[in-house]
């Protein structure tokens, strides 16, 4: 059992004054913007703060509170950042109904106004110490509320887990369930997403308890106004996508739900204020406290869309995130997901990435690797170690083979802010560690003599090729 076994924090239902205090409140959240992390991912964090700060009392002044707040501060981690996690489940009346299918984590850096998402897989294997025996990362919490009833420390269980998985500390978690986000949707009048390609799940699970287990969805592809039901299938379904696919589509909906969370019609109608606040009372829990929900929603004032940053982790080897593999099973044996470099020292180092250098997310850079060692298809292999670390990059042949040492240099021209994502990239990576950046690329390499749209060029030397052969299991050798 983790040891920060946290306590949540409740808000009883409103009275009758809601009404007599919205407006009030209304009016403060337009003066200072109501967006926070939480509100980023789900729409309903801040809001739940700021409207149950209706109900503190006479004389009532959600500003002192929040200067209070403010000089409290929320937790953080080495980094200066606070890190959420984000926990979905189906609720009463679904099929496993206490597993945590959704499951990201949020990091927000007030100093900078940034905010990075990373969205974790429910079929990773773990061994956990309070479970007793292996089990899918999505069961954790299922069984540790059905042996303690206590949702704090299935919460906290869940939570240690993935701070494993990503090698970083997490302050705060929230969970929501099904009901609780249909009506939410609801409450705002429905979301608008723009679905990319047309969804035709024929296998959507029925929550009818006679006739078919199956309830077909289809959803055609353009620019669609949902409601909480079809939001909600558009945010699980998966039977003709991939669990990847699915996740991105839950961060869409997300910020499809914050975007109307602060568009003026809700911000200006205490009724709909009301109505989120109600949806969200009995399907709802955090360790967040009122004040911290309110510090949030002030912190995080100025974060604008361009600065939000989501991503997965995956079992795709050729894209960004890939750092997982389908374990081999016995007909009949349980699905997982394992790290392919046997243990998340992989998983660890790109959310150190995406989480405390998202300039190398936002200034993508091109890199362009060059195998000028006798070792067949290494700088393929590079190419997608870095691709898989979320670095735009291509590969091709040196201009001579046995090349002695490793050679990292940017064409003339290259801006400070390209400099400042190399330095990033290549301090951070342990396979591209192989001495200073050169200023200068050698002689044949210039754009006169070899034009290249890449910002850094590494040339591969047989000191790499050493170092590939030690580390083979970095390169996911074996899995294409």
């Amino acid at each position: 059992m983790a040891n920060n076994v946290f306590k949540k924090r409740t808000i009883s239902p409103l009275e009758s004054r809601v009404e007599k205090r919205a407006v009030g409140a209304e009016r403060w959240i337009k003066s200072h913007i109501f967006l926070s992390i939480v509100a980023i991912i789900l729409g309903l964090l801040t809001l739940r703060g700021i409207v149950g700060a209706i109900r503190t009392g006479d004389p009532f002044s959600v500003s002192q509170i929040v200067l209070s707040a403010v000089g409290n501060g929320l937790e953080t981690d080495s980094y200066g950042h606070t890190n959420i996690l984000l926990l979905g489940v189906g609720g009463e009346g679904h099929d496993g109904a206490n597993l945590t299918d959704t499951m990201m984590v949020a990091s927000l850096d007030s100093g900078d106004n940034t905010v990075s998402i990373i969205s974790i897989p429910r079929d990773i294997y773990t061994e956990n110490d309070e479970v007793g025996f292996g089990t899918k990362l999505n069961s954790i919490y299922e069984y540790v509320l059905s042996e303690t009833e206590s949702p704090e420390a299935a919460a906290a269980e869940v939570q240690g887990e993935i701070e494993k998985i990503l090698g970083v500390k997490i302050q705060y978690y929230a969970k929501i369930n099904f009901q609780g986000f249909t009506e939410v949707v609801d409450a705002l009048g429905g979301i608008t997403v723009d679905v990319k390609e047309a969804i035709a799940d024929t296998s959507y699970p029925s929550d009818s308890l006679m006739g078919s287990p199956w309830d077909p969805f289809y959803l055609p592809a353009g620019v669609q106004d949902l409601d909480g039901e079809t939001a909600l299938k558009y945010a699980r379904s998966r039977h003709t996508t991939s669990d990847y696919d699915r996740a991105a589509r839950q961060q869409e909906v997300i910020a499809a739900i914050k975007d109307k969370a602060l568009s003026a019609g809700i911000l200006g109608s205490p009724g709909k204020i009301k109505a989120i606040y109600f949806a969200i009372t009995d399907n709802f829990e955090t360790n967040l406290s009122l004040s911290e929900l309110l510090e949030l929603a002030n912190a995080a004032g100025d974060i604008e869309k361009d600065a939000i940053l989501s991503t997965v982790i995956t079992e795709e080897a050729n894209k960004q995130g890939g750092f997982l593999y389908a374990a081999a099973r016995d007909e009949g044996d349980p699905f997982y997901l394992v790290p392919y470099a046997g243990d998340y020292s992989e998983t660890q180092t790109f959310t150190q990435l995406f989480f405390y250098h998202p300039e190398v997310f936002r200034n993508k850079v091109q890199v362009e690797v060059l195998n000028g060692t006798r070792e067949d298809s290494l700088a393929g292999l590079t190419k997608m170690y870095l691709v898989r670390r979320g670095i735009d990059a291509s590969f091709g042949n040196a201009l001579a083979k046995g090349q002695a040492d490793t050679v990292i240099c940017m064409p003339e021209g290259v801006t400070e802010a390209d400099k400042e994502v190399a330095s990033s990239v290549l301090n951070i990576l342990p396979a591209m560690t192989f001495g200073e950046i050169k200023a200068e690329c050698p002689s044949g390499y210039s754009l006169a003599e070899r034009p290249t749209e890449a910002k850094i060029i590494v040339i591969l030397g047989d000191d790499f090729a050493t170092y590939y052969h030690e580390h083979e299991n970095l390169f996911y050798l074996g899995f294409y």
